[in-house]
């Protein structure tokens, strides 16, 4: 008992909590940190939720010892019977129970909403299978007014039960007249049946034909006006604070009960047909005071559902944490969707032409398509979910945007700088030791020199002569001037290009391209240069087109 206890405290909370954290984890685009400082106090409301709700649970478990309300395996009607209840009804303890429902007594009207209260804490599906009997004699009332505020205090229990269990419980009318025995005549809609003791109902046409029911005529006419003008009229006034109640049935009967010549009911059936009710009273069981046909029509509108405040407040929570979901998911994909057309119509706005910001804003694309390809994957983040994620159509949009994408084209290839081409001769090749005539070996290295030169023409020519240290310092320059001069004469005569094409230059010693310690060394720097410098218009050689420099094959700029 103390487990079912237990379950029935916390799973209403726990489907709650669960439905919170869904939303929580799964919706909410915030960090770890913050939502776990959400789920912390969700937690923990939660278990102080149960503990509190367990402690209301336990008592009411614990007060039934006397077996008077239904087990809690029952599964049909539960009667809450009301109103004018006698001892004599209930003579063998506060309930009856029966195989196709239960009968439960509520002392006073007022403790009709405690009473369920306290039913609902013990076992709150039997919202579900609650009905109320209103039980009224005409024959102890004598007073119509206080007839009429018990009528409005049912009234005003009926609204409190309905917020209670967030359903309109079945009221049931029980009226029982004093006159000549009948069986239960039970109304419903416009069908009244006639509940014969261990036989078939019949209808109550078929049964007024027959001639013993002659004299109960006019006793059923005048019990039926006096339901309609005093106690029919009063539920079904219109009222601003007590809504009105129609009766699931109405069921009556008459017999030798005891009576008061002062009651309501005598006094109407004496003014309309001067009968005067007999005085014997009939001392019958408590059985015969209860309607149970009335049972088998209530059983298809009262079946055991979850009910009661608790019932509805998680309805509540459930529908609301449905509601936030999907508002945050259409939240979210709004989101999505106009970041992605923020990408694509600044990609649409720049002019094809302006490389640099369409490659930004191309990059900017291609990050959103890894995002959708990824999701496309892997499945995209639940808080996009509950069918509302774009992310197909916005993948297709976006590609075909990359698709249209043409690149800059690539920069010119700027030709490298021509570098001035050198021609190293040997000077001990051309010229004896400390002269500047050339040598008559000397044609084979200077031809060699010509054809080179002679390919290039309208260039500049540069003769350089350079010497070792041997010597004075202007020894050795005006020496190696002559000899580059000697040089350029010998082009100039013999390849027959112009002397504007020529610059001779003597550095002496000055720029060694070795070391004068060694005889090796003193040999490598005693040489003459022969530079191609592409200086366009340099000079021009007669009956040659002018070459232009952009136009030289580079290799044919390296030095040598």
């Amino acid at each position: 008992m103390r487990g079912q206890t237990l379950t029935q405290a916390a799973l209403p909370v726990l489907l709650c909590v669960i439905a919170v954290l869904w939303l929580v984890w799964g919706f909410l685009a915030s960090s770890v940190v913050a939502k776990s400082v959400l789920t912390l106090p969700t937690l923990l409301f939660s278990a102080a939720l149960i503990r509190w709700r367990y402690r209301q649970q336990q008592p009411a478990q614990q007060t039934d010892e006397a077996g008077h309300l239904p087990p809690e395996s029952h599964t049909g009607p539960i009667v809450l019977v009301c109103g004018d209840v006698e001892d004599a009804m209930f003579a063998a303890g506060p309930s009856r129970g029966t195989a196709q429902g239960w009968y439960l007594r509520v002392a006073e009207l007022t403790g009709l909403t405690p009473f369920v209260e306290y039913l609902l804490a013990r076992t709150p599906t039997m919202a579900g299978q609650l009905s109320v009997m209103y039980r009224c004699l005409p024959d102890q009332h004598e007073d119509e007014a206080l007839l009429r505020a018990s009528l409005k205090m049912l009234r005003l229990q009926m609204k409190q039960l309905r917020n209670l269990t967030g359903y309109s419980l079945p009221v049931v009318l029980n009226a029982e007249f004093s006159g000549p025995q009948t069986p239960w005549i039970v109304v419903r809609g416009n069908t009244a049946l006639v509940c014969l003791e261990d036989e078939p109902a019949v209808t109550l046409s078929e049964w007024q034909q027959s001639p013993q029911t002659a004299l109960i005529q006019p006793y059923l006419t005048q019990a039926t006006s006096l339901l309609h003008a005093m106690i029919l009229n009063e539920l079904g006034k219109v009222d601003r604070l007590c809504p009105a109640v129609y009766p699931f049935a109405v069921t009556l009967r008459l017999g030798a009960i005891s009576t008061s010549i002062a009651a309501l009911w005598p006094q109407l059936l004496f003014r309309q047909t001067r009968i005067t009710p007999a005085s014997r009273v009939t001392a019958y069981q408590p059985r015969w005071h209860f309607a149970d046909a009335l049972l088998a029509l209530l059983a298809p509108y009262t079946t055991p559902l979850p009910g009661g405040r608790t019932g509805r407040r998680v309805v509540i929570v459930l529908l609301l944490c449905t509601l936030g979901a999907i508002a945050l998911s259409v939240w979210h994909n709004q989101a999505l969707i106009r970041k992605i057309s923020a990408d694509l119509q600044r990609w649409q706005a720049i002019p094809m032409n302006h490389y640099a910001p369409k490659a930004q804003a191309l990059h900017a694309l291609q990050q959103d398509v890894l995002l959708l390809e990824r999701w496309q994957r892997q499945g995209e983040p639940h808080r996009y979910g509950l069918g509302l994620y774009p992310g197909n159509r916005l993948w297709l949009a976006v590609q075909q945007a990359i698709d249209s994408y043409v690149p800059a084209p690539p920069p010119p290839k700027s030709k490298p700088k021509p570098v001035p081409k050198i021609i190293r001769l040997d000077s001990m090749s051309l010229f004896d030791s400390g002269k500047a005539m050339l040598k008559a070996g000397s044609t084979k290295w200077l031809v060699n020199s010509l054809i080179g030169i002679k390919a290039k023409p309208g260039w500049l020519i540069v003769v350089a002569g350079h010497t070792d240290n041997t010597g004075t310092a202007q020894l050795n320059q005006t020496l190696s001037l002559e000899r580059a001069a000697a040089v350029r004469d010998w082009m100039r005569d013999t390849g027959d290009v112009p002397e504007s094409c020529f610059a001779v230059q003597g550095y002496g010693d000055s720029r060694p391209i070795a070391t004068n310690d060694t005889p090796n060394g003193r040999t490598l720097n005693r040489r003459v240069e022969i530079s191609l410098v592409p200086q366009a218009s340099a000079c021009q050689i007669p009956d040659h087109p002018q070459a232009s420099s952009q136009d030289d094959d580079p290799s044919q700029h390296n030095g040598e």
